[in-house]
């Protein structure tokens, strides 16, 4: 059994629980450490069963090996959830409260008949993942790569007349021709005014010169997201623009320099936030300063003024500051460091 199952069975003993069902396909993907997909996992200290249907046995079968027992579900899958529970003997069962539907937990109820306790349960897994291994950091940086590479191939396709959702289509493109499964997220191409809202949704506006345009992308690399923001310019900058996007530049590099293990999650975005409020545009950065990467696009930590938590080595996440002027533009540059035990890597393109 791999150590991340084995740590949740340490987790399930202090917290008197027989077993834990995982849904959430992320969690579900870390636990197996493989690309699951429609699946469910039942972790008890007993047997750990691996739930999912005819389409994905045989790519199950490939990576499970003594992790969990395979059980193939053709039908009515929580009736199994169930019997398999049922004959475990197991008496609490934990159950991911955020991520289970009411109504799958319900029939979940109905075919245990009141024989075991369904225990809501909140970050068992998420916890864990927040600090990354050897094999996601390299992952997440082979998906880094991908992301530079494709920000790189896309300037030339940067002229008037080009509507964003055609870049959007090129974009997609080159990443899946490096080895990407796809986009990590939809890709946003926010061209002229349209880059003063934080997640345009791409459309047939064409790029005209003398405007910005902001690109947000990120690349599926093996179930490991990547999340790059840049702002590039068609033509000349003009005055405001290149105000606004020094100070968010400057913000990052205030924010990059003061992570280290041990600050406050908040610290970090109060330093960003401190700096743009005092250049007058404090009610025009309107989102936190980061948010974790990994297995989701966004998961923990949540690099904002109300978490308090204590950074880790081994944690990535985004530094995102940005500055949005409603009708005329917005720039946001985005980075991704990784909490080393000595300060923090921002991860480029080599």
């Amino acid at each position: 059994m791999n150590p991340r199952l084995k740590s949740i069975h340490s987790v399930l003993k202090q917290r008197g629980l027989d077993g834990l069902l995982v849904s959430l396909p992320a969690n579900v993907s870390y636990l197996t450490e493989s690309l699951s997909r429609d699946a469910y996992l039942l972790v008890s200290l007993k047997e750990n069963i691996y739930f999912t249907d005819s389409r994905y046995t045989e790519e199950a079968k490939a990576f499970l090996k003594d992790n969990a027992l395979l059980r193939e579900c053709n039908g009515f899958v929580f009736k199994h959830i169930a019997e398999a529970a049922l004959n475990l003997g197991l008496e609490k069962v934990g159950f991911e409260e955020r991520y289970l539907p009411f109504a799958e937990f319900a029939k979940i109820k109905e075919c245990v008949k009141g024989k075991l306790n369904l225990i809501p349960t909140h970050s068992i897994i998420e916890d864990r993942r927040q600090i990354k291994d050897e094999q996601e950091i390299a992952k997440l940086k082979k998906a880094a790569r991908i992301t530079f590479m494709a920000l790189e191939h896309i300037k030339k396709f940067l002229i008037p007349g080009v509507k964003e959702i055609e870049i959007v289509a090129e974009l997609e493109r080159f990443i899946r021709y490096q080895g990407a499964q796809g986009s990590a997220f939809d890709i946003i191409v926010a061209s002229g005014p349209n880059s003063s809202q934080p997640h345009h949704l791409s459309g047939a506006r064409k790029l005209k010169d003398n405007e910005p345009v902001l690109i947000d992308l990120g690349v599926n690399y093996q179930g490991y997201k990547s999340d790059l923001t840049r702002v590039l310019f068609l033509g000349k900058i003009n005055i405001l623009e290149q105000k606004v996007y020094d100070i968010v530049l400057k913000a990052q590099e205030l924010a990059i320099k003061r992570i280290r293990p041990g600050a406050e999650m908040a610290e970090i975005d109060r330093v960003a936030r401190d700096y743009i409020v005092a250049q007058g545009y404090g009610a025009c950065f309107t989102h936190n300063l980061g948010h974790g990467f990994g297995l989701e696009i966004h998961e923990a930590p949540h690099i904002s003024g109300r978490e308090a938590s204590a950074i880790k080595p081994g944690m990535t996440f985004t530094v995102e500051p940005g500055i949005y002027l409603p009708g005329k533009f917005g720039i946001r540059i985005e980075d991704m460091v990784l909490i080393t035990t000595k300060g923090c890597e921002v991860i480029k393109w080599h």
